[in-house]
């Protein structure tokens, strides 16, 4: 088994693709495909869980994706 080496030392690779801590992975179309399998309430839950606001009941599922995808 290889072991990677990264610029911050002790922390684990737990990424599908390997990418270590602070290096960006293309990460962009698994995030796209769960957005798209999430229900209107888990789009709220996670938008909420982000900070983002505002989010709220009112807002229709487009609305809510753009400003998970905005975030």
């Amino acid at each position: 088994m290889s072991e990677t080496l990264w610029d911050t030392p002790n922390q684990q690779v737990v990424r599908d693709d390997q990418s270590g801590p602070g290096v960006p992975g293309d990460t962009s179309q698994q995030a796209v495909s769960d957005l798209d399998s999430m229900t209107k309430a888990d789009l709220l839950a996670y938008g909420r869980k982000l900070g983002i606001s505002p989010m709220h009941n009112d807002m229709t599922k487009d609305e809510i994706r753009q400003a998970i995808e905005a975030a």
